[in-house]
């Protein structure tokens, strides 16, 4: 795998240009489009109450993967997957990856988790499943992941860009994934603030109260931790990192 700490800025650089063509990378969706615009524009710039909230609530994922080295660069991830410590991520009935995995285009981001923190999401999408049809909600309906494991290299360029990062990140480990808090998909089509003009009709915030109380649960056991980042904002998520002492 190319290993270049310029890589974002270069990809940065090639969207901005195709941009500015009306080219985006040949994007043929509007989904697609808009993906790459967030590449080129960027997501919220965490402020400093949320990054003391976030340290604060951290704290766990240290104790548990303070100890494990994170992942430097794509050669050693590329590693990892080859000898199955590291699993790619699919789109499934329950969730969905975004564009930025899907795509090809995108190296800085790989699809990928620990094997074990794999079988942790898809527990956690089957038990909303369960709920979401107790609540007679439509199936058609997917949980949207937004980030998996990152390396070493691209979190530092999330750091010094101001976002939402901490420099030991879970998702460096492969062992954190972060789930839209504030959006999904609808029969394949992106429901959320940032993409949808309709949104205000057409989201239904039960979908994530069910989310929530099933991250509840597990926290509660001690399965996982996770944070609710940018709560009440067009860019909520929900970040969950597996506790490895505690499999259920």
């Amino acid at each position: 795998m190319e290993n270049n700490p310029n890589n974002f800025d270069n990809k940065k650089s090639q969207i901005a240009d195709s941009y500015s063509k009306g080219i985006l990378f040949d994007a043929k969706t509007d989904e697609e489009k808009e993906e790459l615009k967030t590449l080129l524009y960027g997501t919220a710039n965490a402020t400093p109450e949320e990054l003391i909230m976030v340290e604060n609530l951290y704290s766990k994922e240290r104790k548990w993967w303070g100890g494990v080295p994170a992942y430097n660069d794509l050669e050693q991830i590329e590693k990892d997957v080859n000898s199955g410590i590291l699993q790619k991520v699919e789109s499934d009935k329950n969730v969905k990856l975004i564009t930025r995995f899907t795509s090809g285009e995108f190296k800085e981001w790989p699809p990928y988790l620990h094997k074990e923190t794999v079988v942790m999401l898809k527990n956690i999408g089957e038990k909303w499943r369960n709920e979401m049809e107790r609540a007679g909600l439509s199936d058609d309906i997917q949980l949207a992941i937004t980030s998996l494991i990152r390396t070493k290299e691209y979190q530092e360029c999330l750091i010094k860009r101001g976002k939402l990062a901490l420099k030991d990140s879970t998702h460096t480990k492969g062992q954190a994934f972060d789930i839209d808090g504030c959006g999904y998909y609808s029969n394949g089509k992106p429901i959320n603030p940032r993409q949808d003009e309709e949104y205000k009709k057409e989201y239904n915030p039960k979908v994530h109260e069910l989310l929530k109380e099933i991250l509840d649960e597990m926290q509660s056991q001690e399965v996982l931790n996770y944070i609710l980042e940018f709560e009440g904002t067009n860019n909520q998520c929900f970040h969950i990192a597996r506790n490895p002492q505690n499999n259920k």
